[in-house]
Formats: C-alpha cells, sequence, structure tokens
C-alpha cells in the first residue's frame, strides 16, 4: 500500500520533467527596415531566454512571407545561424542582427510583410514555436538625381534592388514619354546616365516596368 503514493509522485516528476520548456522573449528593433542600396536588409533583435532554470536551444529558423511577399523575398538563414548563439543559459540576452532577407531584382516598391520564427526548445532536438514577431521590408519610389558635370549632367537613383527606367519628355503637357537609351552604370549603390546639356528643355522621370 506505501508504493502507490511513490509511484504517483515518480510519474508527476517524469510528467514534468518532459514538459518542461524554456520561453523566449524576441523583439526585432526595428520591425521595419527599407532596401536603400542593397540587394539584402539585415534585421537586429533580442533574444531572452525567460527561464530561471533551463538552458534554451535556438534550433531552427522560419519564415513565412505574405501575399506578394513571397514573390519577391527570400529568407537568408545563413545570418541567423552565423549570428546567433545555439544555446542562451537561463535568463541570457543576446542583442544583435538576427535574420536577413533578400530581395528579388526588379521588385516594385511597397511594403512586404513577413513572420519569423525561431525553433528550438531545453534540447538540441527541440522544434517547439518560441516566437514569431512580424516584419517589414519597405520599398520607396527612388528619388532621381541631377548634378551638372563639365558640359554633361549626371542623373542618378539609388540600386539595386528596383530596375527602374530612365524616360525623358520635352514637353509636360504630352504624354510622349521617351526611354533613354543610354546603359546606366552602377556606382557607389546608384545608378547613373550621363547625358550632355541640350538646349530646350528636358524632363526626366524614372518609370517602373
Amino acid at each position: 500500500m506505501r508504493l502507490k503514493p511513490f509511484l504517483f509522485l515518480s510519474g508527476l516528476a517524469l510528467l514534468l520533467a518532459v514538459s518542461a520548456r524554456a520561453d523566449l522573449a524576441f523583439v526585432l528593433a526595428p520591425a521595419v527596415q527599407s532596401d536603400e542600396g542593397s540587394n539584402e536588409v539585415i534585421f537586429t533583435g533580442t533574444l531572452i531566454n525567460t527561464s530561471p532554470t533551463d538552458d534554451l536551444f535556438l534550433n531552427n529558423i522560419q519564415f513565412d512571407f505574405m501575399d506578394e511577399a513571397n514573390d519577391y523575398l527570400a529568407a537568408d538563414t545563413n545570418v541567423f545561424f552565423a549570428n546567433v548563439p545555439g544555446i542562451l543559459l537561463p535568463g541570457e540576452t543576446y542583442a544583435d542582427v538576427v535574420l536577413g532577407i533578400t530581395i528579388a531584382p526588379g521588385t516594385p516598391p511597397g511594403q512586404y510583410f513577413g513572420l519569423v520564427t525561431i525553433q528550438g526548445g531545453t534540447n538540441i532536438f527541440a522544434a517547439d514555436n518560441l516566437a514569431s514577431p512580424l516584419f517589414e521590408v519597405s520599398l520607396s519610389p527612388a528619388v532621381l538625381g541631377a548634378a551638372l558635370s563639365g558640359t554633361n549632367f549626371v542623373l542618378s537613383w539609388p540600386a539595386p534592388p528596383g530596375d527602374f527606367v530612365l524616360q525623358q519628355n520635352s514637353d509636360l503637357t504630352t504624354t510622349n514619354w521617351q526611354t533613354v537609351t543610354n546603359a546606366p552604370t552602377p556606382s557607389n549603390f546608384q545608378d547613373q546616365v550621363m547625358l550632355p546639356v541640350a538646349a530646350g528643355n528636358y524632363f526626366y522621370r524614372l518609370a517602373y516596368p
């Protein structure tokens, strides 16, 4: 008769040991990044093992892209595995680079959203979804700049990722925009076109194909 309480308590202890798991607090700071001059954006964040007793194994990272983000964004998982420690001790904090998102050439301006999920738990084989914050990649319309260079003027705009087309028009009262045939030259994360200064009025704009 005395064995029954012992067996019950042992089973309860085993159940608690199996179900125990560390918890992760995960905040991206900031959660919105722009693409200015790069085909990849890097997100920094803070990871905290909120358990006072259990080591936290960070075993994997997964991404879910929403709507059009599926067509233009991709995960660079090497950023996670190269920077984030595999184990956080009880109460330990990591605050630095967490994830990278690559942007396809020709991605139109807009706001693209996704969820990042870190998986792990209290051992190297654990695959619990520990935290899933939302992130945003914001691609602004390119701003066209102009500067004189001797007898020429230089038009420039941020690149990559947008494959913008430079167009010109001599009369803004018409829709007769013509594509400039000069191929842009990349320089310091900018696309540049050099054109001779000509008589008359010429207006320029960037168009997305």
